[in-house]
Parts: structure tokens; sequence; C-alpha cells
């Protein structure tokens, strides 16, 4: 049962207008009363969630402790290596507090389709869910693996059970996360835009589990079929100024009414401090702090630095924001110097990072080239946490890496694997056994998968589909410039391109799918590890040895030779000591790493197009 202020929130939300072909329409909003309980214990968000779902029953509560749903679950789950599995989860809540009807777990390889199925049956029950967000860590244990949280409110264009509404835009999601609140967290509850809902929301990274690769949610009824879509954020372009960051964020708290629910009703003695900009170069994201006293914020609204558009809100403990000069003070003080050349400072998040929150980002100082960390607390990273989002990668010894559009790819020498698996999570999609003596470099070229195998000297097109090998062609070698080792390929939209190892003799060679010969051939300038190419652009890795760090470069492919090696510029150090592989997927390069056996992904700037 909605209590008074959800009453007004879910009427508030449901005035706002959502344009669709010039026509207005409402927005459809399911608004629960969901109590707040954080996790008892560091592994217990799973019981917390089922503690706060079974006490949002709209036919009256259900309370149980947290101990109880944790003995519940361990004695009803089916996969030893979770916490709390989707099957635990779900018997745990039907067998201590049965509902009208039953639990039903919904996991699919689309998470478009299991959040409609919780819009659809939130709509037609009045009943929370829990949602797996993902499967990291969220707090100080890092073996724990998993993170539940209880959707109690859901905001979509349109009624989901009406007849022919197979389809409906995301706009908002409210949950509970029971995750401890640590200093810069917003409360349990939290308000977020479909974009960033489906940004965090992952599919299961467990090796072994039947999950693997889906997105889960425990709904009460079965699963149906319809999509709730919501669009990608935007996550480069040129920075709105910090004046019309405030404008937006006032208005989507007026146009939101945000101040009328519970959580965030001291929006409405609040007023706006100084927006602090996050990423400025990718994924940026402006936070506008919100304080009663002139330097302690009680709450902040964060909104995509690029467009404006509303992406969260949070309540939090009063805490200051540390500015730059600060920071930078901080840092120079630990690193003993008092007059640097150039010091400067600028806040980040690193994307994954747990330890960090969205709220309360670092502040990374470069003082004559040396980087350190300082948080709002003054807590100084030696070594600064990884911008750099990265995923496992499947296989024990990783040769090349590609992207299909959808998912990427990896080949494992040893094992003699294909692995396609999601670029979320490295939750393996599907994978394939291939018969080559040793498979190295991988590329896409819209249709096939291309493998060289160094040892026979021959490219292979392989059916991502089944795994056949559909054409075979011959490596051919630069006979000026020689060969030890096969290190890449790559597709340029027509032609493929090997990166063949030679010592000063490296090169990159053009090649035609059709008969295997080169087409040209170009210096390489340095010890390839991965090509990638866009048609206009060809990346390279750059490996410098043990003791230096790997550059990744970029060429313009132009006709003329000489043009085209004069175009290269260093672009980024990479940390990783034993690269190998590089894909482009539009809008970041990704590469493999042998040592840590996992998958890095990198903004390469802005990348001109014709």
């Amino acid at each position: 049962m909605l209590n008074k202020y959800l009453f007004a929130i879910a009427a508030a939300i449901c005035t706002l207008i959502f344009i669709t072909a010039g026509e207005a329409q409402p927005l459809h909003s399911v608004m629960l009363t969901v109590p707040d309980h954080p996790e008892e214990a560091l592994n217990w968000c799973g019981p917390a969630t089922g503690q706060m779902i079974m006490e949002g029953y709209p036919a009256g509560s259900c309370t149980k402790l947290q101990e109880d749903i944790w003995m519940a679950v361990q004695g009803y789950k089916t996969e030893a290596m979770w916490d709390t599995d989707p099957v635990g989860l779900k018997e745990a809540m039907k067998h201590l507090c049965p509902p009208a009807g039953t639990w039903s777990v919904h996991a699919k390889t689309d998470p478009q389709a299991v959040m409609y199925d919780v819009a659809y049956w939130m709509t037609k029950n009045n009943y929370p869910a829990a949602g797996l967000l993902n499967t990291l860590s969220h707090n100080a244990y890092t073996s724990h693996g998993e993170h539940w949280v209880a959707i109690r409110g859901i905001i979509t264009d349109k009624d989901p059970t009406l007849p022919g509404n197979t389809s409906v835009n995301l706009q908002f999601i409210w949950f509970n996360d029971p995750s401890p609140v640590n200093l810069g967290d917003p409360s349990v509850e939290r308000f977020v835009s479909g974009s960033q809902w489906y940004s965090e929301f992952q599919p299961v990274a467990k090796v072994g589990s039947g999950y693997q690769g889906k997105y889960v949610a425990v709904i009460e009824p079965p699963e149906i079929k319809g999509k709730a879509i919501s669009p990608a954020e935007v996550l480069i372009g040129k920075v709105i100024t910090p004046e019309d960051a405030m404008k937006y964020a006032a208005k989507w708290i007026e146009e939101y009414k945000l101040y009328e629910m519970e959580p965030y009703k001291i929006l409405r003695k609040t007023s706006a401090l100084t927006p602090l900009l996050v990423n400025k170069s990718h994924g940026g994201y402006y936070i506008i702090p919100y304080a009663v006293e002139e330097k302690s914020a009680h709450a902040a609204i964060i909104i995509n630095a690029y467009t404006g558009n509303f992406q969260e809100v949070g309540a939090f403990k009063p805490a200051a924001y540390m500015p730059k000069e600060e920071a930078i003070n901080i840092a120079l003080k630990h690193l003993g110097v008092e007059k640097p050349k150039k010091a400067d400072a600028e806040l980040i998040f690193p994307i994954g990072e747990q330890t960090v929150s969205r709220y309360f980002p670092i502040w990374k100082v470069t003082a004559d080239r040396k980087v350190l960390g300082v948080d709002h607390q003054g807590k100084i990273y030696t070594k600064i946490p990884r911008e750099d989002f990265s995923i496992p990668l499947p296989g024990l010894k990783p040769q090349g890496i590609t992207w299909d559009g959808k998912h990427l790819w990896a080949i494992d020498e040893q094992a003699k694997k294909l692995n396609g698996f999601d670029s979320h999570s490295g939750a393996v999609i599907r994978s394939f056994n291939v018969v080559l003596k040793r498979p190295s470099g991988l590329t896409f070229d819209g249709k096939a998968l291309w493998i060289a195998d160094e040892e026979t000297k021959s490219i292979h097109a392989v059916n991502p589909d089944t795994g056949e090998v559909v054409k075979t062609i011959k490596m051919e070698i630069p006979p000026e410039k020689g060969f030890k080792s096969f290190e890449g390929i790559a597709w340029d939209g027509k032609y493929l391109w090997t990166a063949i190892y030679a010592g000063f003799s490296s090169s990159f060679n053009q090649i035609d799918t059709e008969n295997g010969r080169i087409v040209r051939s170009i210096f390489a300038d340095c010890n390839p590890r991965g090509i990638a190419s866009d048609g206009e652009y060809l990346w390279s890795i750059c490996y410098n040895g043990e003791k230096l760090p790997p550059k990744i470069d970029r060429r313009k492919i132009l006709e003329k030779e000489h043009e085209m090696l004069r175009s290269r510029v260093f672009i980024k150090d990479i940390e990783e000591r034993d690269p190998t592989g590089l894909v482009y997927d539009g809008l970041y390069l990704w590469y493999a790493d042998r040592i840590s056996k996992r998958a890095f992904r990198v903004y390469p700037g802005n990348v001109e197009k014709k």
C-alpha cells in the first residue's frame, strides 16, 4: 500500500509529459512502500533484499530476521559458488512468507526483456522485485561477488499490462541498495534514470553457473515477452558549462518533483554549491551538491556532463567536498615538494572501483609527472585506482581479441578455444573448439571471425554461430622484412591487416582476403602487440620490453606510405606488461593481457570521421 508521500511522488511523476512522435502521453509509475534495511553482514545483500521485499508485500508486511533468511537461503540454494543464488533467494521468500502466487527466477541474456518482466508484474500485482545488479564485489569483502537490490519503483512511458504494449521506455528505477553506507554513499534508496540503471545492471559472471551471461531478477509470477528500452548514455562530447549544469539540476528537481520523495525532502531547503566535473574526457558527469549551510552538502544531483540528462539523485550525511587547491596541497606535502614546476588535479571516478563513491570521487593530482590520489577526507592513494575498466578474460593463454558488434571474442592458444563473452562482465556466452596448431590474432569482418595459425602460416575464417571454418588463405610474409612471430590481425572494412614481428623490420601488411596476397606493407617502427582498425585509422600496441610501459599508437590509413608513416601519434601508455590483441568497438579500444588474464577498455580520444 502506498503511503502519503509515495502517493504524492507517484502523482507528481505521472503528471510528467513524455513526448513521442509529437503526441503527449502521461508516464506510468509503480511506487511501492519498501522499508530500508542495510545488510547486517558483508555477504548478506541477498537476505537483506529478501527482508525488504517480504516487508514490502502489499497485503500486509511479513517481518523476518536477516539471519533466518540467510539460513533459509543456504538450505535452498542450488549453486555453491554463490552466497545467495537466485533459487535460494526465491525459495527462502516463498517458504518464509508465502506470497499470493509464487516467486519465479527470470534469467535472460537480454536486460531489456528482464526489465519488461519487472515492469509488467510490478504493475500487475504491486509487488517489489529482487534484482541482481551485478556479480561484482560492492563492499570491503571482495570475495562477495554479487550485488542484490530491492526494486521498489519503476516508471515507464506507458502501462506494460495494456494490450499491445510489449515495448515500453524505461524512464526511472527506484531501488533499495542494502550495501553498507560509507562516506559519500547515498541513503539505501537510489532513484536513477533508466540509462543509469542499464549502465550498472550486468549479467552473471560466475564460471560454472547456470546463469552465466544472463541478467537475473526474482519476480512473483512467471515470465512473459516484451522489452523495456532506454537510450544509452552519451559518453563523449563537448562538456556543458557549470552554469548550465546547475540549470539542468534545478530543472530535474522541479520537473520530477524530487523533493516530494522522503529521502530527498532536504532539497526543499537547500541551495546549490559549485558543480564538480568528474571524468571530463569520457563517461563524464557533473555532481551538483546541495547544502543547507554554505560548505556541507546534504544531497546531490548527478547529470550527464555532455547532455545535461538526469542520472541520479542522492542524499547523505552532511559532508564537505574538498576544493581542488586543497587536494593539490595535500599531495605536494605528501611528496615533500614545495614549489613544483607544474601541478594540477582533476576529479575521477574509476569505473568498476567499488571502494570509491560516485558521489565522492577522488582527486587525481599530477605534480612534476608524479601522480597521487586524494579523496575528500584527505586519504592519500599512492597507487591511484585504475581508471580503465576491465573484465575477466576467458581462457588460459589469450592471443587475440575482437568485437562482433554485440560481444567480445578471444582466442585461447593453450585450450584451443574461441570464446565469445559479455563486454560488461566477462561472462562467456558461447565457446567453440578450434583445430589449429598455434592460434594467434583475431578479428571480425562483419560476417566471419578471422584467426591466424602461426605454425601453419595460414589465416582461417570461422562462422561465429557454428565455429566452422568456412575459408582458409595463406599468410604471406613480406620477403624483405622477414618473420619472427605473428602479433595481430585487423579488418579495415575491405582488407585484413596483419602485424608481424621481425625485429627492426616488423611490419603491418594489408591482405586481400580473396587470395591472401599482400596489397602493401609498411614498417611498424616497433614490436607490435596487437592491431585494430575502423577503416580510417590503424591502431597498434607498441611493445617496449618488460621494463618500459607499452604504448598505443594511431595512424591514418592513407594511400601514400610515407604520409601514413608520418601520421603516427602515440595516444596512451598502458600499465600491463604482456598485452596481446587490440580491437576498436566504435567508441573504445580493448586489449587483452596475458599476465592478469583480463580485457582492458581504453578511451582512444576523439576520432574524427570523414
